[in-house]
């Protein structure tokens, strides 16, 4: 298994069509997606819904084809995903039941949100009593070619 061989590739909604998961991707007209690729073969999609606030964030959404889950692609794909993208923060909503994903994400440094903020979204209907929402916070080298002596 190696995740050096991970790459973002165009999005292939054909693709997405044929995976098991593939209701677990909500596409929209604002959201960014790709196929993930490791060594050239399709091994899932991920891509994200730019969030309103703050900035530089989204709610990051992921399926990985069975054969390949629990082999790092979910971090590795949700990094190049921030990196390319620039973004700060990530947002994933995932139904409580979903055990494995939330700790899949959890594992990788993702954490719920704060009791106060659950019970805010839940009130706005922006979060479903079904679902929890996770959070990982990125810290993005802005200025690569600054020299810091």
């Amino acid at each position: 298994m190696k995740k050096s061989n991970i790459k973002l590739d165009e999005f292939d909604e054909k693709y997405l069509k044929n995976l098991d998961d593939h209701k677990k991707i909500l596409l929209t007209e604002k959201g960014i997606y790709h196929t993930i690729l490791r060594d050239n073969e399709k091994i899932g999609i991920v891509g994200y819904i730019p969030a309103k606030s703050p900035d530089h964030s989204g709610f990051v959404q992921i399926v990985i084809t069975p054969k390949h889950r629990g082999e790092g692609i979910v971090e590795v794909a949700e990094n190049l995903l921030a990196q390319k993208y620039n973004l700060k923060i990530l947002y994933a909503t995932i139904e409580k039941t979903n055990v494995t994903s939330i700790r899949a994400h959890q594992k990788i440094g993702f954490t719920a949100l704060d009791n106060k903020k659950l019970t805010d979204l839940k009130e706005k209907g922006l979060l479903k009593g079904s679902e929890v929402r996770l959070e990982k916070t990125y810290i993005q080298n802005y200025d690569k070619n600054k020299n810091l002596s």
